[in-house]
């Protein structure tokens, strides 16, 4: 260490001496930065990136280190490691883009990043790879790993990592090195009568340049005449070795006979059903090869394999003793499954057997020795009833299954689920799961418990869980054969008032949704659901996921599902609040059904444009000819169309100004989901274009209380004359991940300085309005109208008085006015974090200044510009529709907070 530090030094001497670099390494390993720079900051650990020292945060190991001496107490967490292996697909924590994978046992067990990591362990893309070449080879470049297009995983003619059962080989020299999938393989040595790998006698040799490279496999080669002997020539197809003169002459032993012509003599396998043996008992009269075709065929020749594979024998078909494990079913019950076409056994795996066996060596089940399911659920209750800290003693969990992984999402919590017997108890342990599977029965010591929002979770092991067994059905319903530890809730109505029963526990569930999805924290979102048994929606019940199973699905209230198998977790962060969260984190947890995506209204754009609205995210690719899809009525005719979410603009014809159409859409358009547009539900009314006026914002009381109605105002101002049908105020609230509507406006024709109230969630017994005046200002004399404005009446819903953004928009969703507003007394986690990204966009469309903060992004908790003085302070909103408001006082619009203030109201008046 000494002379690696010497040799640094002199290399920065040389530097500065004759000032030109030394390549600028500071570094081979975290120890030299720790020499040369000093001790790291309390909470951070030095790493050589590159040469180069960086700080990282500390990461303990996900045990929590090993108490010393092996028993309770302190917790020593050991040395910091390089990294973490915390990302299935991403960079793992410590790495970089280059090299994202860390192998966690590398470098004496404080890690090493690599180029790829097998992350994935089945079929899917590895860590650091492509979809062209998904997975690692971890052995290759120095141990560095390396992305293949397949990887040589089975043995002999076995699949092939990769590759599809029509060319299951990876020849791993391939394309460069990347690999590629083949037919066959040429590994028998020359002269050898041995099959080289993918083929099987009589067609034993692989015709390595045959199907574009693939390979096939034939009796002899074409033009080399390998595969033939003496001066016999192989045919144009290479089936057949041709100029033999009797069988002695045939002394391929594949091919013993000589076939008279025509056309020509050739060495072949059979000539009729008496050359072929019982497992290729049918000769191909054509092909002269022995196989099979039907099952009849094996039935009716020796030996017990009855029935005819026809893929086997490089497709020429070979009798088995079965093929499905529906043979093995229908011959022997107790021995349903088929075992590699040779035998019918009762399991291949434990995957068979229940979970208080194992499948030994025979293939048969037996009892798991020292397996006592209530014994273990008694271990897991004691575990649960434990105060949270240090355990004295420890605690012991033997034989639990592993029923569920939460992997790392947000900031979550990691680990896994335990659980013996279905119905629980079942228990949480905070435990990095690399190496884990669903499935695993595992043995644990658990040193110290804590809480997290509620749930009772192992903060500390004394060792590694050690895995017992691996591969049971756990996630299989305790009602399926074999039977998992997977309970149907669906009929349950305790799930909430009775969470102590259901916490953690392996849970199915179905049900429909009651709310659109929204955060639930970082990359989670949460939706209320109802179910059988829990027929009332509430926000302590809800389904929760992680946010990249939703992003595409289009998920809204209606929606039914289905989850399949997921932990039952709780979310309890004070005394008053106690939530029930059924939870899934893998695409295959859970599946949707939605209801059909109907037309909701057409609105013209343009003299020759049609925009129409869908209540679900329309697939582009189901549009694909305008002309038969979107019809309409007066002579109107489609020229074009193009998709853009829940949005259809559809090119037009010359519409006629304020003429009355119809459009109707085709059933071959679908939403995402490949649903059908129904009938009815297919069809809308619009008038031909007319000039759109132009919008902004004037006056705004978002506070009004629930004792009032939560009976909001909005006030729009007209700064150009034209028409309102299909405009939409927007609030994008910052706690959801959507926009939402407040109010489409109505079909009227405004002047440029009228002024248009907006009637929040309207009640007439408050002696409100419930329609939109259309034909003139006074045209309803509801007591809580403004003579001196339109009064169009909002959806019943209010403003969420929080930090957020309010947009009007044009019929084509064009913003023409948006304004920032934010509340100065929230401080804090009390401030919506979703707030500054939507800031951030106005800001960026131009809608709202500054333009940024400080030459930055906006923000909270800078200086001296930030989120929320550069937004309309709206704090002050009275609590009624007469109390203060917040309105525009400036005359011009400068798209800046001091074009606002707040004082009393003057809805319906100039302000």
């Amino acid at each position: 260490m000494l002379m690696r530090v010497w040799t640094q030094a002199l290399c920065a001497a040389v530097c500065v001496l004759v000032f030109v670099g030394c390549g600028g390494d500071e570094c081979v390993d975290q120890y030299d930065c720790r020499n040369d720079k000093g001790e790291p900051p309390a909470g951070q650990f030095y790493v050589c990136v590159a040469n180069k020292c960086e700080l990282r945060d500390v990461n303990s190991p996900g045990d929590g280190g090993t108490p010393d001496g092996g028993g309770p107490g302190p917790v020593d967490a050991g040395p910091t490691t390089v990294c973490r292996d915390t990302a299935l697909v991403g960079v793992d924590q410590g790495c970089t883009a280059e090299a994202p994978s860390c192998d966690a046992a590398a470098n004496g067990g404080l890690g090493q990043c690599k180029t790829c990591g097998d992350s994935d362990k089945g079929d899917g893309r590895d860590q650091g790879c492509s979809t062209d070449a998904p997975f690692c080879d971890p052995s290759a470049n120095g141990g560095n790993g390396a992305c293949r297009a397949c990887l040589n995983s089975g043995a002999g003619s076995a699949q092939d990592q990769g590759c599809a059962a029509a060319a299951p080989l990876c020849d791993s020299a391939a394309g460069n090195g990347v690999g590629a999938c083949k037919v066959c393989l040429d590994t028998a040595a020359a002269g050898s009568t041995a099959a080289d790998d993918g083929c099987s006698a009589p067609t034993s040799i692989c015709d390595t340049a045959a199907a574009d490279g693939a390979g096939a496999c034939k009796i002899c080669v074409t033009g080399s005449n390998e595969g033939c002997p003496g001066s016999q020539t192989c045919n144009a197809q290479g089936t057949a070795c041709e100029g033999c003169e009797n069988n002695d002459s045939c002394t391929n032993p594949s091919t013993p006979i000589c076939k008279p012509p025509p056309p020509v003599s050739s060495c072949v396998e059979c000539i009729d059903n008496s050359s072929c043996s019982g497992a290729r008992p049918a000769c191909n009269t054509g092909t002269n090869l022995c196989g099979c075709t039907a099952d009849a065929q094996c039935a009716a020749a020796t030996g017990t394999a009855d029935y005819c594979d026809t893929s086997a024998s490089n497709g020429r078909g070979e009798c088995r003793v079965c093929v499905t494990n529906a043979h093995c079913a229908a011959q022997d019950p107790s021995k349903p499954l088929c075992d590699n076409a040779t035998a019918c056994v009762q399991c291949l795996t434990n995957a068979s057997c229940s979970l208080n066996q194992v499948c030994n060596a025979s293939k048969a089940c037996e009892a798991a020795p020292g397996v006592d399911p209530a014994a273990t659920s008694a271990q897991i209750q004691a575990f649960l009833n434990a105060p949270s800290g240090v355990l004295t003693p420890v605690l012991a969990i033997n034989n639990a299954f592993i029923t569920y992984i939460k992997p790392a999402v947000g900031t979550d919590a990691t680990g896994f689920f335990l659980q013996a017997q279905a119905n629980g108890p079942a228990m949480f342990v905070l435990y990095d799961p690399t190496g884990l599977q669903v499935g695993d029965r595992v043995s644990l010591t658990v040193a110290e418990k804590s809480l997290i929002s509620g749930i009772d979770a192992a903060k500390t092991l004394q060792a590694a869980p050690t895995i017992e067994a691996r591969g049971y059905p756990v996630q299989n319903l305790n009602t399926a054969t074999p039977a998992g530890l997977a309970v149907d809730v669906s009929s349950k109505s305790d799930l909430q008032s009775s969470l102590d029963q259901y916490e953690s526990e392996l849970i199915a569930l179905t049900g429909t949704l009651a709310t659109a999805p929204a955060s639930s924290g970082s990359g989670h979102v949460a939706m209320q659901i109802t179910t059988q048994g829990m027929q009332t929606a509430a926000s302590t019940f809800v389904l929760r996921l992680a946010a990249t199973l939703t992003s595409e699905l289009d998920l809204a209230p209606g929606c039914q599902f289905t989850l399949k198998a997921g932990p039952m977790w709780r979310f309890t962060p004070n005394a008053n609040s106690n939530a029930a969260q059924p939870s899934a984190y893998a695409a295959s947890d859970i599946t949707f059904t939605c209801p059909a995506p109907k037309l909701v209204n057409a609105v013209a754009a343009s003299p020759t444009e049609v925009i129409l609205n869908f209540d679900r995210l329309i697939a582009p690719a189901s549009v694909t000819n305008a002309a038969q899809q979107f019809t309409f009525n007066n002579g109107l005719t489609a020229t074009g169309a193009e998709v853009e979410g829940k949005q259809i603009t559809v090119t037009t014809g010359a519409q006629t100004s304020g003429t009355d159409y119809t459009v109707t859409v085709a059933a071959s358009v679908t939403d995402t989901a490949g649903t059908p547009v129904p009938s009815p539900g297919n069809t809308a009314t619009f008038k031909g274009y007319r000039t759109q006026a132009v919008l902004v914002l004037n006056e705004v009381n978002p506070n009004v209380s629930t004792a009032n109605g939560n009976r909001d105002l909005i006030e729009l101002k007209v700064l150009s004359a034209g028409n309102t049908s299909g405009m939409t105020l927007i609030q994008e609230p910052a706690n959801s991940s959507t926009q939402s509507l407040l109010a489409t406006l109505p079909d009227v024709s405004v002047q440029a300085g009228d002024l248009i109230v907006i009637h929040m969630s309207p009640d007439a017994a408050r002696g409100d309005a419930t329609t939109s005046e259309t034909t003139a200002k006074n045209e309803n004399t509801a007591t809580t109208n403004y003579p001196g404005a339109w009064d169009f009446v909002g959806n019943a819903t209010h403003i969420v008085f929080s930090n957020q953004v309010l947009r009007i928009n044009s019929v084509a969703g064009v913003t023409q006015d948006a304004v920032a507003f934010a509340r100065s007394d929230l401080t804090g986690t009390s401030r919506p974090s979703g707030f500054p990204p939507r800031l951030q966009a106005a800001q960026a469309e131009g809608l709202w200044l500054p333009a940024n903060c400080n030459g930055e992004l906006c923000v909270y908790d800078t200086t001296p510009q930030n989120a929320v003085n550069v937004s309309v302070d709206w704090k002050n909103a009275g609590s009624a529709q007469t109390g203060i408001s917040i309105r525009r006082v400036g005359a011009t619009d400068t798209h800046q907070a001091s074009d606002w203030a707040s004082g009393a109201q003057s809805f319906g008046l100039p302000n």
